[in-house]
This record gives C-alpha cells, structure tokens and sequence, in this order.
C-alpha cells in the first residue's frame, strides 16, 4: 500500500478548554438570501446586537455589533458544514457556537471575507484592536501548533 496523502494533520480544533468553558448549542444563524458558499466549521462568527443572531466575521467596521468576534461555529457529531442553500432559506438554529474559554488551533480558524487574527477593529478609534486581540478578551486563545502534515524531510 503506497500512501498518496500527504496532508496527515490529526490535531484537533480545540486544544484546551478552560473550566469555564462556555458553548451555545442553541445560536440562530441569520439567514442569508445572497449566500452562494458553504459556511465552513469552525469559522468566526459575529453577533447582532439587537436580535441575538449570529453571522459570520467579515466586516470589521459593521455597526450592528458583529464587528467584534464574538464566537467560533465549532460543530460536534454530524453536524458539520452548513450548506449555502440552508443559509438561503431560512434561519439555521440550534447551533453550536464556542463563545469563551478555550485554546484553539490558530490555522484551522475559518474567517471569511480575507479576514485575518491581524484584522484590526476600530481602526480610526481609540478602541482599536486586532481580532486576535478581541478574541483574547473572551478567553478564546489562538495557538500556532507544529503540523503533522508537513513534510517529514523538507528541502533545505
């Protein structure tokens, strides 16, 4: 048997949970008419202030509340991604979203819209931060990790 895979990773998305850990199970995910992609695990999410629902980060300069990372779509079981066409649909509830307390894997992270942990919020205000940094508050912690699926003998 020759092996043709070469992406061996097997760390998982959450590292550490803190024992204050806290997750929602039952978040609303705002519907989304326009949406032509699937919404990935484990991608940062947003939440309206006003209505309680959830979004995902992409704009760190919105005003309704979901400029500030607030949560990670982190799914257990068969759960996984959420098709585009739900997303189109209607609201998707009973959801899982990580909202304080947990060490995760930095490059498994999903933000959308070219979105990064140096994204900065605020940027014109003194409240200025990067997404790392918003996330860090809520006890939500990025952490780079060695990968498995590197290569075992990378040219020099």
């Amino acid at each position: 048997m020759v092996q043709v895979r070469t992406d061996l990773d097997t760390r998982p998305f959450i590292l550490e949970e803190l024992p204050s850990c806290k997750r929602i199970d039952k978040a609303i995910i705002l519907q989304d008419a326009g949406r032509t992609t699937d919404l990935l695990s484990r991608t940062l999410m947003g939440k309206i202030a006003a209505t309680g629902k959830w979004v995902p980060f992409t704009d760190e300069t919105a005003t309704d509340g979901t400029a500030l990372p607030a949560g990670i779509y982190d799914p257990e079981g068969e759960l996984g991604d959420i098709l585009a066409a739900d997303l189109v649909a209607g609201d998707v509830v009973d959801v899982p979203i990580i909202i304080f307390g947990a060490l995760f894997d930095d490059e498994k992270l999903v933000i959308e819209n070219s979105k990064t942990l140096d994204t900065v919020i605020g940027a014109t205000t003194i409240q200025a931060q990067t997404v790392a940094d918003a996330l860090i508050k809520n006890s939500l912690v990025p952490q780079s990790t060695i990968s498995g699926s590197r290569f075992e003998n990378p040219a020099v």
